[in-house]
């Protein structure tokens, strides 16, 4: 920054290099954009995509994730036991990330076979 004593004030001309935008659309969805010009001067680095609709399900699948990355091995360790209550618990969330997706998708649910009537 250049000080003048005659004329227009110098302005900060300093560029932003790191930033972030949000935009919301009519239904609900927020899209965060992730700026670095440091890294990608060309465009966002990434764009995160939130739909109301999935939030249930993104933080289920999170309470899935930490359930399994609970008892996940680490390098050169034995694989800890999993007690009957996060056993439950895993279950439980399956099914119920399962019946979400369902909702939303019918036509990927499993076909279940029907017993064969017999004259």
């Amino acid at each position: 920054m250049k000080i003048e004593r005659r004329g227009r004030i110098a302005e900060n001309d300093t560029p932003i290099l790191q930033y972030t935008q949000e935009f919301k659309e009519y239904t609900g969805e927020t899209f965060t954009w992730v700026w670095d010009k440091i890294k990608f001067p060309n465009g966002p680095i990434c764009v995160l995509i939130t739909d109301p609709q999935w939030v249930i399900y993104d933080k289920k699948e999170a309470q899935l994730n930490a359930l399994n990355q609970k008892y996940t091995p680490k390098k050169n360790e034995r694989k800890t036991r999993i007690t009957k209550a996060d056993k439950e618990a895993i279950e439980t969330l399956e099914k119920e990330l399962c019946e979400i997706f369902y909702n939303h998708y019918p036509e990927d649910r499993p076909k279940t076979k029907k017993p064969r009537k017999t004259k």
